[in-house]
């Protein structure tokens, strides 16, 4: 009996593809099209009218495949808009995808698929997932310039278990040409960026005030020294290291580095140097093996504070509930609250994701 595997298809060319291979491969394949956004505005989702279902019942039409749309943005406002909000309101910078690839993806989804009997849950991005030591694990893509690993690393293993990811020995173009083979007519489409978070064509930030209540105040922009330049409407609008639209007079080009969420005051410097760290505090740490056996312990890995940057060796020293230090061999630049480290091995497990948190 063929072993099931729900797709998770947005109509983009990587789940597309997805869906193919893992066909190909022998599995019946279902396709599920998540719904994450909430209606606002008085406006009902209508799947009918949605350009990502039409693009993706198209796919599974080709491939024979049953096709269903998931509704999920209850999941998806508690833990994803809330947490977003919540970061704003303390004036970090969230990463949501994080909090959706945990959450949704590889949470509600997950549930949802094992609920239309599959075995397996597959989706589009660009890692890989072996077994190593007695756990299916997750690996970087082959694909460099695309291996999405850094937004996984808060997948729990047990869920790992459960996770297929075809793509992660392929890069774009050889996906982008298997969907040309094959008749996609999404082959050469464009990447979607943050589709999530187009409430509507709106700015999100301001939805997330709408929906939850003020997160932000105004404030001052003030030196190292304490010297007042100006006033600002929110330091929702502002992160560590920024220096792009900051119309601040110092002589010289200005880097934010720290916001105060109490007082609303950005403190900002002409010293680029000032804005990097070799140390960081983390929380809700997620990590893979048994490394939360070793608080009070120590280990050394390669780390990275943003995505795609490139990965430093570091000491990661694990402590209680679920929080960390991480000491980086050369002072970084811009670790910025809200954003995740995340770990990677050495040498011959270079590839392999240890786990990572939040920058407290």
């Amino acid at each position: 009996m063929k072993k099931r595997v729900v797709v998770g298809m947005s109509g983009g060319v990587d789940s597309s593809v997805a869906a193919l291979l893992l066909q190909q491969q022998g599995y019946d394949v279902v396709g599920v099209t998540l719904r994450v956004l909430p209606d606002v505005g008085g406006r009902h989702y209508n799947p009918e009218t949605d350009e990502s279902v039409r693009k993706a019942r198209a796919v599974a039409s080709r491939l024979g495949v049953e096709h269903h749309v998931a509704l999920c943005s209850d999941a998806f406002t508690q833990t994803v808009l809330r947490n977003a909000h919540a970061d704003f309101a303390k004036a970090r910078t969230p990463n949501p995808c994080c909090y959706c690839n945990r959450h949704v993806k590889f949470g509600w989804m997950m549930d949802y698929a094992l609920e239309l009997g599959a075995d397996f849950l597959a989706t589009g991005h660009y890692v890989r997932t072996a077994p190593w030591n007695g756990a299916r694990r997750l690996f970087k893509g082959k694909d460099g310039n695309k291996d999405q690993s850094y937004f996984l690393f808060a997948v729990p293993d047990e869920r790992m278990a459960k996770v297929l990811t075809p793509l992660g020995d392929y890069t774009k173009a050889e996906v982008r040409e298997i969907a040309a083979r094959h008749g996609f007519a999404n082959a050469s489409a464009s990447d979607s960026q943050d589709i999530c978070f187009d409430i509507y064509g709106s700015e999100y930030t301001q939805f997330l005030q709408d929906q939850f209540g003020p997160m932000t105040h105004g404030g001052n922009f003030v030196t190292e020294e304490g010297k007042i330049l100006r006033r600002h409407e929110g330091y929702h609008r502002y992160t560590v290291g920024q220096r792009k639209g900051l119309n601040v007079a110092l002589g010289v080009p200005a880097f934010v580095r720290h916001v105060d969420f109490e007082s609303g005051d950005i403190v900002v410097t002409p010293h680029k140097d000032t804005v990097c760290f070799k140390e960081a505090f983390l929380e809700k740490c997620v990590w893979h093996g048994n490394i939360d056996e070793k608080v009070g312990e120590s280990f050394n890995c390669m780390g990275m504070v943003r995505y795609r940057q490139r990965p430093v060796n570091c000491e990661v020293f694990p402590l209680e509930q679920g929080c960390a230090r991480v000491v980086f061999e050369e002072p970084l630049f811009a670790i910025t609250p809200g954003q995740c480290a995340v770990f990677y091995g050495v040498e011959n497990e270079a590839d392999m994701v240890l786990g990572g948190g939040w920058i407290k």
